[in-house]
């Protein structure tokens, strides 16, 4: 199975945890039935020991998001498109007492190489793909069974694109990954993530600060991710609840903070 990753030139997405040999996995797909989803998160919070099932959901798009890394990579540094379909993913399960770090698996990793023509339609058809046909299904779904908000995941998502353009693909000599992250961020249209009038990345959009214990550059998150819920962990660099908590929690408690009612 390796094999077709590397006839189909995409052997260097391993990195961003796409592999073609997985073991003890579940379809994407199955996420749209409640029982199954529910079922899902409840076994992820005992296996990672978390708090609360709302911190669970949080930390699943973190995870889910290297989907959209998958994808947006193969778009903008390959000019590839990829088969994003609910039931064409797979993703590893989880096992107690580990750190969830899943792999993802395409049952059909065939890809659409663009023809070289009207490369702005092309772009947002796998915009509406990945976004409007599949992570905000996603969303919508644990937002709905778990009342944590969308503008957390949103932005659980827009954190790993800033990471892949603004990292990963820093260096790269595809010269259309600069209007990739441009139009992604600043020009996309909200029908094109799902059911919104508005582009739901735009919002994460802020300049970079220079954070004097870090000694370095960081662009502050919005909302906070709960990451720092989970055992042996700690509040990310980037979380805006590091200046207004207390006692290692936020002064409002884990519901809608401040923080979030901001940028509604």
């Amino acid at each position: 199975m390796v094999n077709l990753l590397e006839e189909n030139g995409l052997l260097h997405l391993q990195k961003y945890r796409l592999r073609s040999d997985l073991q003890h996995t579940f379809s994407i797909s199955d996420l749209m039935d409640n029982t199954f989803l529910t079922e899902l998160i409840k076994d992820l919070t005992y296996s990672l020991g978390a708090p609360s099932e709302k911190a669970v959901a949080s930390i699943f798009i973190k995870r889910y998001a290297f989907i959209a890394v998958i994808s947006l990579y193969a778009m903008s540094a390959s000019n590839r498109k990829m088969n994003l379909s609910l039931d064409n993913i797979e993703m590893e399960k989880a096992v107690p007492g580990k750190d969830w770090l899943p792999k993802i698996s395409l049952k059909d990793l065939s890809i659409e190489k663009w023809n070289g023509k009207d490369r702005d339609e092309w772009r947002k058809n796998i915009y509406r793909e990945l976004f409007a046909n599949n992570i905000y299904l996603i969303i919508e779904q644990l937002e709905k069974n778990f009342q944590i908000s969308r503008l957390i995941l949103w932005e659980n998502i827009a954190v790993y694109l800033f990471w892949l353009y603004e990292t990963e693909l820093k260096n790269s000599e595809n010269p259309f990954v600069k209007s990739d992250f441009h139009f992604l961020f600043s020009e996309a249209k909200g029908e094109l993530f799902g059911r919104y009038h508005n582009n739901p990345l735009q919002k994460y959009q802020s300049e970079k600060k220079y954070l004097e214990e870090f000694q370095e550059e960081v662009r502050v998150r919005k909302t906070c991710c709960f990451s720092y819920q989970l055992p042996n962990s700690k509040r990310c660099k980037t979380c805006p609840c590091t200046y207004i908590s207390k006692d290692g929690r936020c002064h409002d408690g884990e519901n809608i903070c401040s923080a979030v009612r901001s940028i509604n």
